[in-house]
């Protein structure tokens, strides 16, 4: 046999064993990497794109507005599928839009105090959506959809 040719054989076996150990290596620090450690950021990671407590908020505020306006839920949708808007509907019950904002609040705020009794949103989050809504950020207020700027 060929000396070189067993030199070649023991080199080859070896660059094959560095090569799969460098590539465990490689490969645990980008798992290491991947994942952060600890739970918490792992949980916020998940927890970032839930949008749920933004739909039940939402879902209370609609519910409040059909309350507002006398109507039901389903009413509502069908009005505003129809065309109309809160602002037309709060008109024709002869409401502006700061009074309207006004009965809004007051109508969704138990509504929200129990989903954070619920701990389905935090506190912070009910403030936050009664402070909006009582600085005219009134959702479908024109509509179901904004008018596109001409």
């Amino acid at each position: 046999m060929n000396p070189w040719f067993g030199k070649l054989v023991i080199g080859g076996v070896g660059s094959a064993v560095l090569g799969a150990s460098l590539l465990g290596v490689t490969a645990s620090n980008a798992f290491a990497a991947g994942t952060s450690g600890t739970p918490a950021a792992a949980a916020g990671a998940a927890a970032k794109h839930d949008r749920s407590d933004r739909r039940l908020i939402l879902a209370a505020v609609f519910a409040a507005e059909a309350t507002v306006l006398d109507m039901k839920p389903e009413d509502l949708r069908t009005a505003l599928k129809n065309g109309k808007s809160v602002s037309d509907l709060a008109a024709a019950k002869g409401m502006n839009k700061d009074q309207f904002a006004d009965k809004l609040a007051n109508t969704v705020k138990p509504a929200l105090d129990k989903l954070v009794d619920a701990k389905k949103i935090s506190q912070a989050q009910d403030d936050r959506a009664v402070a909006r809504i009582r600085a005219g950020h009134i959702p479908f207020w024109e509509g179901r959809h904004h008018k596109k700027a001409a």
